[in-house]
């Protein structure tokens, strides 16, 4: 046996408690309430924070609009989220991911897009360059009398230059140039607006199949491109076409990831599917966003899914900031049964988000963001909000007073049945 130097030893350790350290660390987190008179206005979560900060990342709660025209509620959105994020020294050009959701048939996305890109580069020049990522998709429903909502991830500059936030992005080769193909900065990448079009030859594969095989390709890009890998895939949002077969779509992804990653399993992430109306172009059967992660895929603490067979986990946190699987309301020990009542499924699904977060070391006064998913016509916005906050702050009575960010989105489709589910973020 060979004996090591006193001084190699001590360096050994120290850098192991180093590393523990950077793991078990707390994340910063800085919750921003609604004013009483923006509580007031019936198109904001006035039970939920107008937005959380956890590091450098900040989640606000979705901006609806309200304006009779849906083309000005593009810029309406866009200026209401600019103000405020201005409350905290930032602004829309702080934004690195968005999500675009408009109600079918109200107005062309393409409309939407070329506004949504001339209101904030006006705002905010610099997004010129220092581009976000985005994605666009059509739902049946909105809250109140809006047809377009923004939800969006912001981050604090990583360095301080009219030219360099600190964010490393990522031009897409091919494809849309008003947007980035991925933006990384602190322990997190995120990558959005991966659907099938084949820019650089223009085609779009017809079949759903194909389709699920260029998405992942795609995503594939786009991990390597940011110098990763899909173990370090930490969440992920499929949005697909209701009349797509989501059952096929879940075994394709899992399967093509597989194919191009042999320890995807072992480092599966968390994840979201809801069925929508459509995205940007009529042919598109999905479209996904992704957040990955800059941490080692062994740093990536994940609770497993255990419930039922899935090819994710129930949690994965890094450095303290966790993303949870979408949580349903169904009865796991008893055959996945479900009760047919909004009220009901909201109950049962706080009561299970509950439990995966102590799974994964969490507890529900964690949360920072959650988005609501609501099937069309389930309730109206005040009244999901209602039951869902009342059924938090009974097993969970500090989040009245210390609320997460919300984003309430209707779908046309969730699981089954099931009317109602939620997709979380919380940190500690």
């Amino acid at each position: 046996m060979n004996a090591k130097k006193p001084g190699s030893i001590a360096l050994a350790l120290a850098a192991l408690a180093l590393g523990l350290a950077v793991q078990a660390r707390s994340a910063e987190v800085k919750r921003v309430p609604f004013t009483k008179e923006e509580a007031a206005r019936p198109e904001n979560p006035a039970q939920a924070a107008k937005m959380v900060s956890v590091d450098n990342l900040v989640f606000p709660s979705g901006v609806y609009g309200t304006k009779p025209d849906p083309l000005d509620q593009v810029e309406e959105v866009i200026e209401t989220m600019h103000a405020r994020l201005a409350e905290q020294g930032l602004g829309i050009g702080n934004m690195l991911q968005h999500t675009i959701f408009v109600k079918d048939g109200a107005v062309s996305p393409g409309a939407v897009l070329d506004r949504f890109h001339k209101t904030a580069t006006r705002l905010a020049p610099s997004l010129k360059t220092l581009r976000s990522v985005g994605t666009i998709i059509r739902v049946p429903q909105m809250p109140g009398t809006g047809a377009v909502m923004l939800d969006i991830v912001a981050g604090k500059p990583l360095a301080q230059g009219a030219d360099d936030d600190g964010y490393k992005r990522v031009p897409f080769v091919y494809g849309p140039q008003e947007i980035a193909e991925t933006v990384t900065g602190g322990r997190f990448m995120f990558t959005a607006g991966l659907e099938a079009m084949d820019f650089r030859n223009g085609t779009l594969p017809k079949t759903l199949d194909e389709q699920v095989t260029a998405v992942v390709d795609k995503l594939e890009q786009a991990f390597k491109g940011a110098g990763l890998s899909l173990t370090q895939m930490v969440q992920h949002n499929i949005y697909y076409k209701v009349g797509s077969d989501a059952a096929a779509i879940v075994e394709k992804f899992h399967a093509e990831i597989g194919k191009r990653e042999p320890f995807h399993k072992k480092y599966p992430g968390v994840g979201a599917m809801m069925g929508v109306n459509g995205m940007a172009a009529p042919g598109f059967l999905l479209e996904m966003d992704a957040v990955g992660t800059t941490a080692k895929p062994e740093e990536i603490k994940g609770a497993p899914y255990t419930e039922v067979p899935m090819d994710v986990n129930k949690t994965a946190t890094v450095a303290g900031l966790s993303h949870i699987v979408d949580v349903v309301g169904v009865e796991y020990a008893n055959d996945m049964a479900y009760k047919d009542g909004l009220e009901g499924q909201i109950d049962l699904t706080v009561r299970n988000l509950r439990d995966f977060m102590r799974a994964g070391g969490l507890e529900l006064k964690d949360l920072v963001k959650v988005r609501l998913m609501v099937k069309k016509g389930a309730g109206d916005a005040a009244r999901v909000r209602a039951e869902f906050y009342e059924a938090l702050s009974r097993l969970a009575p500090e989040l009245k007073a210390h609320p997460p960010a919300e984003t309430l989105i209707y779908v046309e489709k969730l699981d089954r049945e099931l009317v109602f589910q939620v997709v979380p973020v919380s940190a500690k």
